[in-house]
């Protein structure tokens, strides 16, 4: 307290003195000095920012994607103590071509368009309805050579390697 007007020139909150009481704000705190008072609008404004509006810090977001990245690991680590290098999951649908038999055997959707670009370009060069038919008696023709094949080869081996050798012939003759 001043003693020659009885007024207040130290600040509450830090106890620094001003040189003059009109700069003390009052607050609910009591008589704050500016810097006091700059402090307290800062802490308040980050107050809203966080707590009310709830926008978060760059930081705090961080730390959280790091805790549940080491979370998501250690989930890892316990399957793979479980399971094993391998890991339990769902088989891929394999991509759908015509299937010609149950040995696995298809033409591939690029296969077929090798064959309709062979069949629409060049000299010899037809439509492309024509082209689709022709594909489709192509793949007719080899499920009956796998059938024949089937009868005389007893080996797998042999029977791959005659199967691609017939659709070889067959893919030259139909182009």
């Amino acid at each position: 307290m001043n003693n020659k007007n009885n007024q207040k020139v130290h600040c509450d909150k830090c106890g620094t003195q001003v040189a003059k009481f009109k700069h003390l704000k009052k607050v609910n705190e009591g008589f704050l000095c500016r810097k006091c008072i700059v402090k307290n609008r800062k802490k308040h404004r980050e107050f809203l920012r966080r707590e009310v509006l709830g926008i978060r810090k760059r930081e705090d977001l961080e730390k959280e994607w790091a805790e549940k990245r080491k979370a998501k690991q250690e989930e890892q680590e316990r399957l793979r103590k479980i399971y094993g290098d391998a890991k339990p999951g769902i088989k891929s649908i394999k991509s759908k071509g015509q299937k010609i038999s149950s040995l696995g055997i298809y033409i591939t959707k690029n296969e077929k368009l090798v064959l309709y670009k062979k069949l629409t370009t060049g000299e010899n060069a037809i439509t492309s309805d024509e082209a689709n038919i022709r594909i489709k008696l192509l793949s007719n023709e080899m499920s009956k050579v796998k059938e024949e094949l089937k009868e005389e080869v007893k080996t797998q081996e042999e029977f791959n390697k005659r199967f691609k050798e017939e659709f070889a012939k067959l893919a030259e003759g139909l182009i």
